[in-house]
């Protein structure tokens, strides 16, 4: 090892010895005065001072949205709890991400996430398990969905960023999306778990948009919409911006919710490739394995590989697998009328080690769906086992090997290999 590199590995070990404590700063963290200020001022001092660790002690911080800052830590102690004020007039309001070109529920802007982060490099969000805390106050903005003209805050939202960490933590009630990582590279969750009531709307678990080298793993999901949601801009605007969601990796999840349980979609007008999800545990789900996109989308979907899926006891499914073609509902901001100059290409999708023996499935075991000007081609299935429902087939191709998938014989449009 040379001098230069020693030089730079001790410049690094100085730069994150840096830590600032909010309370230093005047936090009460007694969850009833506004702490915003003193979160402010510590990433004040992070600016200033490349691998600043923002230390958040044991208590109960109260916050308006706070914005990260490169190259910075923020570090929440056992038993700390940062949740957000009740207060639509204290969460700013900022564009709709350019894929989407309005908010997710409204045309128009939407609120800022909670803990956000715009063209970061090298953060981190960090706890000391499930008693380190982000708390979205969601019960507040769950009933204004209709009301509010703002589509409401996610929880965490990263956008142009990379290396982006976020480890051992609770995300509780978030307003929206918990984790929104857009336009990103280079992220790694972990040992992260994600809370919400089984009604509670929008309430996604991860949803990595046009983002590329993603690995969330070792975490769990409970709460009102999907676990895992891989996505790229919704039609005319992910057409335009035009960045694909690549190279995401989801393993050793636990899912319950009450949609999908892994899914691609619905919004992957920026394509959507290489993607694997190993090593899965579905408690509840509208399907175990979902892609899902429609014909205002466009682009693609290829290359996903559903790989080790468990749904098993008492676990409550719709459909086994879902793949469909004729999901999601139009941009109303894109231009009326408007149409993709393509349908959307979905091609080499494969579940294998796919086990729900035991599970209460209400519709389909196989639900395999794409258009008349898009079938769904190369899609495989092996090692497969759902022991109720049947199968629904129309405009898609592939194989399933004989003897080790169930129920059998699979649709006319599957040949057994």
């Amino acid at each position: 090892m040379g001098p230069g590199v020693l030089f730079r590995l001790a410049a690094i070990a100085v730069a994150s010895a840096n830590v600032v404590s909010v309370r230093d700063k005047g936090a009460a963290g007694d969850g009833i005065n506004d702490d915003t200020r003193a979160f402010e001022a510590a990433l004040d001092d992070a600016r200033t001072t490349p691998g600043t660790t923002v230390a958040v002690p044991a208590g109960r911080y109260l916050i308006r949205p706070i914005n990260l800052t490169n190259h910075t830590t923020l570090e929440l102690a056992a038993d700390a709890t940062i949740v957000g004020v009740t207060n639509v007039s204290a969460w700013p309001v900022i564009p709709g991400a350019p894929s989407y070109g309005q908010g997710r529920d409204h045309v128009g802007p939407r609120f800022t996430s909670l803990i956000h982060g715009e063209h970061l490099e090298n953060v981190t969000v960090r706890g000391a398990g499930p008693s380190s805390v982000l708390d979205g106050n969601g019960a507040y903005w769950w009933p204004q969905k209709d009301t509010l003209q703002v589509t409401r805050g996610h929880l965490v939202e990263f956008m142009y960023s990379t290396r982006v960490r976020i480890y051992d933590v609770q995300l509780l009630d978030s307003p929206f999306w918990n984790t929104h990582i857009y336009d990103c590279d280079d992220v790694h969750v972990r040992g992260v778990s994600i809370e919400a009531p089984g009604d509670s709307p929008n309430t996604d678990g991860w949803d990595p948009d046009s983002s590329r080298n993603v690995v969330i793993e070792d975490s769990s999901y409970s709460g009102g919409d999907d676990c895992v949601a891989i996505k790229s801009g919704w039609d005319c605007f992910g057409l335009d911006y035009g960045k694909p969601s690549k190279n995401i990796t989801v393993r050793r999840v636990n899912c319950t919710g009450r949609y999908a349980g892994i899914a691609v979609g619905s919004e992957t007008s920026g394509g959507v490739e290489d993607v694997l999800i190993q090593d899965v545990n579905i408690f509840s789900a509208n399907a175990v394995a979902h892609v899902k996109t429609g014909p205002t989308r466009g682009s693609y979907v290829r290359n996903v590989v559903f790989d080790g899926i468990t749904a098993e006891g008492a676990a409550a499914l719709g459909d086994g697998i879902l793949v469909d073609l004729n999901y999601g509902s139009p941009n109303p901001s894109c231009p009326e009328g408007w149409e993709p100059p393509a349908p959307p290409d979905v091609r080499d999708i494969t579940f294998k080690n796919i086990k729900a023996t035991h599970a209460n499935v209400t519709k389909s075991a196989v639900h395999l769906v794409g258009l008349p000007n898009a079938v769904v081609t190369g899609v495989a299935l092996l090692e497969v086992h759902i022991d109720a429902g049947g199968w629904l087939c129309a405009n898609v191709s592939g194989t399933a090997q004989q003897g080790t998938v169930e129920p059998w014989p699979p649709c006319a449009e599957i040949t057994a290999a």
